[in-house]
């Protein structure tokens, strides 16, 4: 059902009137343009069944400054509200904010003696815009439609009967499971919808021997579910044990851990529904995800000067960077990982003393973060004058900057911090400092192995936080492998790597394709001490085995493990390959999120 709002700010005549429509699944990119007068123009791009469509200017699009704020669908991101300010006596709008489930955007204008509403409706998002327009933009309105949840298709085996709890759920309110000996008899789930307790009903054998095992989600504390790590048996075709844990970070083990492992997990959303196939078992599960509300630690320091938000919606932090000269941070910025896609926040000001910490990501997250703020006695004022970053891994960053007394500290226990948002001054220091967070996710089965090659050039690492590979793109240089890239599956998404290598002098381009339920289990290499590079590469999986791409066919080294399928690659390059090497998971275990 689509919700229309009606538009607010200055009334005109119908003749000036504008309407975008509401046929589009989301809103994907924004451009606002303005200045000292007001906002002048904007224009929204959208998208329909996955094609984009760029909608109409509206306004005047011939003066002032160009803003943008670009909203991820692809990632699951979209357009909650906007915050809109007029002016009576100027005609217009002089300043809009948009919002999405993950973040928020810069106020975009001048929001001096406005008067400011608000386009928004509860559990829903915005899918088109109208308004008014002449000059400037007079008034805006928008249309709202539901949020489609995400659905995880089910794990484990196809036997039994199929069975749906549905998904038009507001939350988990109890888990019941009955083990045997032979794996989980059944699963109960009963829900909250709209305030009220919907009994769930059995899904396997009910008059089976075994043990019951509960789990109570607390309403009144606003918990809800975040992942289920599950254990399949393929002999008896039975799932033997499932781990589910919430965002207070409340887990409990119900069953074996025996079998192979699989989750069911959404970035940033909770789980509203469950489905499956049962028998005299549980055969398999899957899930229902709906976005949760942000976990957010409020700034600490002076919530002054102009604002910043870097948003939830990562997996992890890869590296952390500060800048700062004795007791005054000027600037941290930081490196993400979304989706298995490397992520870094742009510079916030010029930097002059930058420094990093590095993380092991995915097998280290941080915990909190440590910092002091400046007590000044000529102005009303303050400032972080240091800050320690604390990892799962229970290491400490070196302290950036120089501490005082006043101290704070962002942590909440048990959580992963996964984004930041705080103030920088209109000068140089760091006003304040905040954070999102979630539970830290079970620790993943990738396993790095060591590269094998030369010491030249400089490392990369793509990550082993992926399904598999998809494509691989070799480029040969004279007697050497010149550059290499890979393409990778993360979920249902392909994401696609960085280059490595020089791509611009190579003499030959080839290229190693696999299909959806094809593996890559082992890497064979040669390695030249006199060039120093890497002169072939052959892969091989679970269906067949690469052409030799570059020169020779006898490997001086193999990467492999046992039971295990490749999911990753790191290693070194310059103007050619050094080294390579991979990241591996048990074979069966699959991220999802």
């Amino acid at each position: 059902m689509i919700i229309k709002l009606g538009a607010k700010g200055i009334k005109l005549d119908e003749r000036r009137l504008w309407d975008d429509g509401s046929d589009h699944d989301d809103v994907t990119k924004i451009y606002v343009k303005g200045g000292p007068q007001g906002i002048g123009s904007f224009y929204f791009n959208y998208v329909k069944s996955g094609i984009p469509k760029d909608g109409s200017i509206h306004g005047f699009f011939n003066y002032g400054f160009t803003q943008t704020f670009e909203i991820n669908h692809l990632q699951d991101e979209h357009l909650e509200s906007v915050d809109a300010y007029y002016n009576k006596k100027s005609y217009g709008l002089q300043a809009i904010q948009f919002k999405t489930n993950f973040r928020t955007s810069e106020l975009m204008g001048y929001s001096y003696e406005c008067t400011m509403y608000t386009l928004a409706v509860k559990g829903k998002k915005i899918i088109g815009f109208h308004g008014s327009d002449n000059v400037h933009i007079y008034s805006l309105g928008a249309y709202f439609t539901s949020i489609t949840p995400t659905r995880l298709e089910v794990k484990g085996g196809m036997g039994g009967k199929k069975w749906e709890d549905g998904f038009d759920h507001d939350n988990v309110s109890k888990i019941q499971v009955l083990g045997g000996v032979e794996g989980i008899l059944y699963i109960k789930v009963d829900y909250v919808k709209s305030g009220k307790l919907e009994t769930g009903l059995v899904h396997g054998d009910s008059g089976g021997d075994g043990f019951l095992q509960k789990m109570d989600i607390n309403q009144s504390k606003n918990e809800y579910l975040v992942y289920v790590e599950g254990y399949y048996d393929d002999a008896s075709k039975v799932i033997q044990g499932l781990h589910f844990k919430t965002n207070l970070n409340n887990a409990v083990m119900m069953g074996y851990k025996k079998g192979r492992k699989f989750l069911l997990a959404s970035n940033g959303s909770k789980i509203i529904g469950f489905h499956g196939y049962a028998g005299k078992s549980l055969n398999s599960l899957g899930a229902y995800f709906s976005r949760a509300t942000p976990n957010k630690l409020e700034c600490q320091g002076d919530c002054r000067g102009m604002s910043w938000d870097d948003g939830c919606n990562y997996d992890g932090v890869r590296k952390v960077f500060v800048d700062g000269i004795g007791n005054e941070i000027y600037t941290v910025r930081f490196e993400y990982d979304n989706g298995g896609k490397v992520e870094k926040t742009p510079y916030r000001r010029d930097v002059k003393n930058e420094k990093e910490f590095v993380l092991d990501y995915p097998n280290e997250f941080i915990t909190s973060v440590e910092g002091t703020l400046a007590a000044p006695k000529s102005v009303n004022i303050t400032w972080i004058t240091s800050l320690t970053f604390k990892t799962s891994k229970k290491r400490s960053s070196p302290t950036f900057g120089s501490a005082s007394s006043r101290k704070f500290v962002l942590e909440k226990n048990g959580s992963a911090l996964v984004g930041f948002h705080g103030y920088n001054s209109v000068g140089n220091t760091l006003n304040s400092l905040g954070a999102y967070y979630r539970p830290i996710p079970p620790t993943p089965d990738v396993e790095k192995l060591k590269a094998h090659g030369g010491d030249g050039g400089a490392s990369w690492d793509d990550g082993g936080t992926f399904n598999s590979v998809r494509k691989i793109y070799i480029g040969l240089n004279e007697n050497v492998v010149g550059f290499v890239k890979f393409m990778y599956y993360k979920s249902t998404r392909v994401v696609i790597g960085d280059d490595h290598g020089n791509k611009i002098t190579i003499s030959e381009d080839q290229e190693f394709e696999l299909d959806p339920l094809e593996r890559i289990t082992s890497v064979e290499g040669t390695y030249d001490d006199k060039i120093g590079g890497i002169t072939m590469l052959r892969f091989k999986t679970n269906k067949k085995d690469s052409p030799y791409f570059g020169f020779g066919t006898l490997p001086s080294f193999v990467l492999h493990k046992d039971n295990h399928q490749i999911v990753g690659f790191h290693g070194k390059s310059s103007n050619m390959l050094h080294q390579l090497g991979v990241h591996v998971l048990p074979n069966g275990f699959k991220f999802v999120s």
